[in-house]
């Protein structure tokens, strides 16, 4: 089972993002890595172009997060801030080109109705596959609710349009302005078109069945926010009511007090447990001075031409519903009235479906283009659907992969290739107690924001990023799942994994040991001291560690130092880097210096190494337990092997920050690889 299974992190995300392995190259310090990882394909499931983000920057700040929902440091601790070092790969990287031009380029032309993210991933794909792309975008400004909906500090505007204008670099080619059934009609992009994505979101507002929602000073959340995107500036007066629980309620509610209101509450019919907006948004709205009603819904807008006040009635929660969720039901004589100057209306949101209706799609009852799989085939011939307009309003990430879904599906069309199943992957099982027991907690790096008192009087963005440091340290919280050790077929079944693991993991198999990958920790010291060398580690082989130490020589080499000594450090340790960078020590930071087996130490000198030093964490400090005691163990012995040689075992030694200058005086002394 395990070997076909992910990552719970990896699974969980829409597009199959691989979260371990950008999050990993964080915790090396390699953001290029990671961004790299981030923007290039994943084949966890052989779809075209599957796993890669073009809305990195954009995801690391608004994503839903369903990744960290199921990481499996919340069974030690709390998840792993997998979006904000998303964020942090893309904000660090910035300008750098990453994806070529492709080398084929097809005949066959593609509309897209729609400049939200499924539509411009959908473009961004077919255009990285070689199809030449039109996007058709109603408004003036590509983005959809990314340039338009979402406030600016949580969003800012010149993030979205970097990422759009990496989109449009690949020759994509836009026509603003221009509405579906005003402009254009599907058939007529047809005449000249192969094939046309319908991705035109959801962005009609529902209104709720109350007397009196036709007053004067009840508007539309979606409305709102677009005019405050555009420079506007509605005068909302002291009191605002907000009705609603998702992110778009709490978008106008923060909105509504950098505006000036000083009184705004969101009343929402079910608890925070049931919210759809994130518990840290709405922890946030709080802390800036929204008022939360919750078990609360409207019954009656009140007011004389303007609206004045909202009639509300309490709630408890019922049976589950369709979604999953408690129903909420009113409890009888249990009204009472909150005093409104505005009320903005954020209940749920339908397809404009006048710009369908002489389309001839199939539509739904609530207006949402009815497709006939995943991949977004529709009844008309050569068209495909995906996004809000298909399956009502979702997140950024959501929209992402059904864009990207949809221009796999258009390839295939195109060239008659049969759609692969889209079988959900298979995640690694939760750890077992006995092995959470044993890892060392770690507190989850908090993000830096900026102050309450100057939040609310600007649109400057609330949270401000991760600097170097809190990155990294963040990132080694991974607990790198499914990276750890693999049995090979040589291995001796002598069972010394079993003995070592400070976790128990390996067990005694039929004819060799074995080793449950979801449960390994991937600390190497199985690796290090297995007789038959029959372990290697998916997360750095022996093969990459040599390749990794050779090149190093190469350099230093080449830079012909007066000795040269090859220096370990642990990176969960130092983080930062190296104890020294002074001449002649050439550092190799490791994710645990626990992990150097004997072959590691003494490889350095047959390259032509002078010296190797390692710094060693204290015993209570190493990142896995046990590291630094089998780290030592190692070093006695590589120093054994190098007086019987000849080489002198003071040769190879441990050393701290302090006296690495020390060290290095020593092989001055010593003088050059006598071998």
């Amino acid at each position: 089972m395990t070997d076909k299974a992910i990552p719970p992190c990896q699974a969980a995300c829409p597009i199959h993002t691989d979260v371990r392995g950008y999050v990993s190259a964080i915790a090396k310090g390699d953001v290029e890595e990671a961004i790299r990882i981030i923007r290039q394909v994943n084949p966890v499931r052989d779809l075209s172009l599957n796993g890669v983000n073009p809305f990195p920057s954009v995801c690391g700040r608004i994503c839903t997060r369903p990744c960290e929902n199921v990481c499996r440091r919340a069974q030690i601790d709390e998840p792993i801030s997998i979006a904000a070092l998303k964020r942090f790969a893309a904000d660090q990287t910035k300008g750098l080109k990453l994806i070529q031009q492709p080398e084929h380029y097809y005949d066959e032309k593609v509309a897209v109705i729609g400049g939200g993210p499924a539509g411009l991933t959908a473009a961004h794909d077919l255009a990285l596959l070689g199809y030449s792309v039109t996007v058709f975008e109603a408004q003036n400004v590509l983005g959809g609710m990314l340039s338009e909906g979402i406030p600016q500090y949580r969003l800012p505007k010149d993030v979205v349009k970097e990422e759009i204008d990496f989109i449009l670099s690949l020759g994509v080619e836009v026509k603003t302005g221009l509405s579906l059934g005003r402009d254009f009609t599907i058939e007529g992009l047809l005449k000249d078109y192969q094939a046309v994505f319908l991705a035109i979101g959801s962005q009609k507002s529902l209104f709720p069945k109350c007397n009196g929602v036709e007053l004067s000073g009840i508007i539309t959340a979606v409305e709102f926010l677009k005019q405050v995107s555009r420079g506007q500036r509605p005068l909302l007066g002291k009191r605002v009511v907000v009705v609603g629980g998702g992110h778009t309620a709490t978008d106008a509610a923060r909105t509504s007090l950098r505006l000036g209101s000083s009184e705004v509450t969101i009343i929402y019919r079910r608890t925070l447990d049931e919210m759809p907006a994130g518990r840290e948004e709405v922890e946030d709205a709080e802390r800036e001075g929204v008022k939360i009603s919750y078990l609360t819904a409207p019954v009656e807008f009140l007011g004389n031409r303007n609206v004045q006040k909202v009639r509300c009635i309490e709630m408890r929660l019922g049976e589950l519903d369709e979604s999953g969720r408690r129903r909420p039901v009113p409890i009888e004589n249990s009204e009472f009235e909150i005093d409104a100057d505005t009320v903005i209306l954020a209940i749920g949101y339908i397809p404009e479906v006048d710009a369908l209706k002489d389309s001839r799609l199939i539509l739904s009852k609530n207006g949402t283009v009815v497709v006939k799989d995943k991949t977004g085939v529709t009844n008309l011939k050569g068209v495909f659907g995906g996004g809000d307009v298909v399956s009502g309003p979702l997140s950024v990430i959501e929209a992402i992969a059904a864009g990207k879904k949809a221009a796999d599906a258009i390839h295939r069309y195109f060239y008659n290739i049969p759609n692969k199943e889209f079988e959900e992957p298979l995640a690694f099982r939760s750890l077992d107690d006995s092995v959470v027991r044993l890892i060392n907690k770690s507190i989850r790096q908090k993000m830096p924001t900026l102050p309450i008192e100057k939040r609310i009087n600007s649109f400057a963005e609330v949270e401000l990023g991760y600097n170097w440091d809190e990155a990294v340290r963040e990132a080694q919280r991974c607990l790198l799942c499914g990276s750890g050790a693999l049995v090979e077929e040589n291995c001796a079944a002598c069972l010394n994994c079993v003995r070592i693991c400070p976790y128990g993991v390996p067990v005694p198999g039929r004819e060799i040991a074995e080793i449950d990958i979801s449960q390994c920790q991937a600390c190497g010291i199985c690796m290090s001291e297995c007789s038959a060398s029959a372990i290697n580690l998916k997360l750095e082989t022996k093969e990459e560690a040599r390749a990794t130490l050779e090149k190093v020589i190469d350099v230093a080499m080449r830079e012909t130092p007066k000795v040269l000594i090859i220096g370990f450090y642990c990176k969960y340790k130092l983080p930062a880097g190296p104890p020294d960078g002074r001449e002649g020590v050439y550092w190799l930071g490791k994710l645990c210096t626990g992990r150097l087996d004997v072959f590691q130490l003494i490889y350095p000198f047959e390259l032509g190494a002078d010296g190797v030093a390692v710094h060693m964490c204290k015993n209570e400090e190493c990142h896995f337990r046990d590291g630094s005691r089998w780290l030592l163990t190692h070093i006695e012995r590589a120093k054994k092997i190098l007086d019987e040689i000849g080489m002198g075992a003071n040769r190879l030694d441990i050393i701290s920050e302090e006296d690495v200058s020390d060290f290095r005086k020593r092989f001055e002394d010593l003088g050059i690889n006598p071998i």
